[in-house]
C-alpha cells in the first residue's frame, strides 16, 4: 500500500502494508469501503480520534477529463501527491486508497480546519487542472463515531465550508502545522484563514507576507509584470515575476543551500500553475493575451526536479499553448550546447518558444541562436549607477539581433533608460516606467511611449494634473 508519513507517533496507523500499489478497496461503495477502513484505524490506534480521518477523490476531474483521463491520470496522480506533501505537516498521515481516492489522517487539527484544509486542496488541483473550481461540488468524507459507537460519515462541501469560515471567530481553529523543512508550501496553505471574502473564494488564498518577516513557511507570491512590443506599440504580453518579499528571502538565502534550490524549484512550480490556471480562466472569458513564464536553469538540471516539471507541463490545455514562452533564467556561463538544446527541446511542445534572460553581459549568443532559444533578455539592477545602465544597454542589445534573436529588457525604470534601449533595438520593454506588477493581467493596450510616460507619472504623482 502506499502510504506516507514524514514522522509521527509510533502506532498512528496499525495493520499498513509496504509496497508499490495503491490499497484497493472491496468491491463495495467507496462510502462503505472507506467507513470500514476507518473503523480499522480508529480501533488501533490510540492516538488518531473521529474527526481526524478523511476521504477525498478525484472522480469530478476524472468526469471532465473524459477520454483524456486514461492518458493523464497517473500525472494528475504525481500532482496531487506533491501537493498533499507540501501541504500536510511531518505528523500526518495519507495513503492512496483504491483508483482515484485518498485516505488522509490528521495528527493534531479539528475536524473543521482538517475538512476545509481537504476541500482548499481540492479547490487548488480543480483550478490547475480543470481552470475552474464549483465550491458547491467539491467535497471531504469524513469519519465521524455515532451515538451508538459506530463510524459515520461526515460529508463536508466547499461552499459551505467558506460560508461558517466567514463567522467563525478570528484565532479559533487551526489546521496541523506546516513541514519543518519545507520552504514554499505550495498549492495551499495550511494554516486556513478565519475569514475568507466569498470574491476570493474561487481561488487559493494566498496570505500577504509582513516585509520584515520572511519565513521558511511563507509561499512564494507571483505577480504579473507588463511588457511594451516597441514595434507594434502596444502592451499585450504579461511575464510572472516574484514579488519583493519573495526575491529578498531567495537572495538572502546562500547561492549552493540545497534548500535555497528546493526553494526556487517550489518557486517555479508555483509559477507554472498560477500562470497556467489564470490564463484558463481568463481565456474561458475570451481574454487573450502572450504569457512569458521564467524556469529556473536548476530546475531543469536536476533530473527529480525535471521529471516533475515537465509532468507538470503536460497539463496545460492545447488551447493555451500558442500564447505561452518560457523564459530560461540562471543559465551559467559557457552551458554547452547539447545541454542547453535539450532543454529547449523539452520545453518546445508546451509553447510556442525558449528564451533566455541574462543578470550580466555574458552569454554565449551564438549557442543559444543554435540551441533554438528565440530572444535574450537583460535583467537591469537598479542599484547599479545611471551611466553604466546606459552603457550595458547600448552593448547588450544589438548582439542578439546578430544572431536571427530578439533582444528585451526587464527593469526600465526611466524615460533615458526607454530611450537608449529602444534606440540600441530592443524589441520588448518591461519594468515600472512600462507598468506596475499586478495580481491579473489587464487587457491589451495600444501607446505610444508618450503615453506610457504620462501613465508612468499618474502613477507616481496622482495628484497632479498632467496633460
Amino acid at each position: 500500500m502506499l502510504m506516507h508519513q514524514s514522522s509521527g507517533p509510533e502506532g498512528t496507523i496499525a495493520g499498513q502494508d509496504d509496497g508499490a500499489t495503491p490499497s484497493s478497496p472491496p468491491a463495495q461503495s467507496i462510502d462503505e469501503s472507506f467507513k470500514e477502513r476507518a473503523r480499522q484505524i480508529l480501533a488501533h490506534s490510540q492516538t488518531v480520534t473521529a474527526g481526524s480521518v478523511h476521504l477525498i477523490g478525484l472522480d469530478e476531474i476524472r468526469q471532465e477529463l473524459g477520454d483524456r483521463w486514461g492518458s493523464v491520470n497517473e500525472r494528475v496522480h504525481v500532482y496531487t501527491e506533491r501537493m498533499l506533501k507540501k501541504v500536510l505537516s511531518p505528523r500526518d498521515v495519507w495513503f492512496r486508497y483504491g483508483e482515484n481516492h485518498y485516505i488522509i489522517v490528521f495528527a493534531q487539527a479539528d475536524r473543521r480546519s482538517a475538512q476545509l484544509t481537504c476541500s482548499k486542496v481540492m479547490e487548488s488541483l480543480h483550478q490547475a487542472l480543470l481552470g475552474h473550481a464549483d465550491t458547491r461540488r467539491i467535497t471531504v468524507k469524513t469519519a465521524v463515531v455515532d451515538v451508538g459507537g459506530g463510524v459515520a460519515l461526515d460529508t463536508a462541501r466547499l461552499a459551505d465550508l467558506l460560508k461558517d469560515a466567514v463567522h467563525k471567530p478570528e484565532g479559533t481553529a487551526a489546521a496541523s502545522p506546516p513541514p519543518a523543512d519545507a520552504v514554499f508550501p505550495a498549492a495551499v496553505s495550511t494554516a486556513i484563514p478565519a475569514a475568507i471574502p466569498a470574491a476570493e473564494a474561487r481561488r487559493p488564498h494566498r496570505p500577504e507576507m509582513p516585509a520584515d518577516t520572511i519565513t521558511p513557511q511563507s509561499r512564494p507570491k507571483v505577480l504579473f509584470r507588463p511588457v511594451f512590443d516597441v514595434k507594434h506599440k502596444v502592451v499585450s504580453t504579461y511575464c510572472c515575476r516574484t514579488d519583493a518579499d519573495t526575491a529578498r528571502y531567495l537572495n538572502l538565502m546562500d547561492a549552493f543551500d540545497p534548500e535555497r534550490e528546493e526553494a526556487v524549484f517550489d518557486l517555479d512550480m508555483e509559477t507554472l500553475s498560477l500562470a497556467v490556471s489564470t490564463y484558463n480562466e481568463l481565456y474561458a472569458n475570451k481574454f487573450r493575451y502572450a504569457q512569458t513564464i521564467p524556469v529556473h536553469f536548476g530546475t531543469l538540471a536536476s533530473s527529480r526536479r525535471r521529471r516533475e516539471y515537465i509532468q507538470a507541463c503536460r497539463m496545460i490545455p492545447r488551447v493555451l499553448m500558442p500564447f505561452l514562452a518560457f523564459e530560461l533564467d540562471g543559465l551559467p556561463a559557457g552551458v554547452p550546447y547539447g545541454r542547453l538544446a535539450e532543454i529547449v527541446a523539452m520545453l518546445r511542445p508546451f509553447a510556442r518558444a525558449a528564451m533566455a534572460i541574462l543578470h550580466e553581459d555574458a552569454g554565449d549568443l551564438s549557442v543559444y541562436a543554435t540551441a533554438g532559444v528565440k530572444g535574450v533578455g537583460l535583467r537591469l539592477d537598479g542599484r547599479e549607477d545611471e551611466p553604466h545602465i546606459l552603457e550595458r544597454l547600448q552593448t547588450f542589445c544589438p548582439g542578439p539581433r546578430k544572431f536571427g534573436m530578439f533582444a528585451y529588457v526587464d527593469g526600465v525604470r526611466n524615460p533615458v533608460e526607454l530611450e537608449v534601449a529602444e534606440a540600441a533595438g530592443a524589441a520588448y520593454l518591461s519594468g515600472p516606467i512600462i507598468g506596475e506588477d499586478s495580481e491579473v493581467p489587464e487587457h491589451m493596450k495600444r501607446c505610444t511611449e508618450r503615453q506610457l510616460l504620462q501613465r508612468s507619472r499618474r502613477r507616481h504623482h496622482p495628484e497632479t494634473p498632467w496633460g
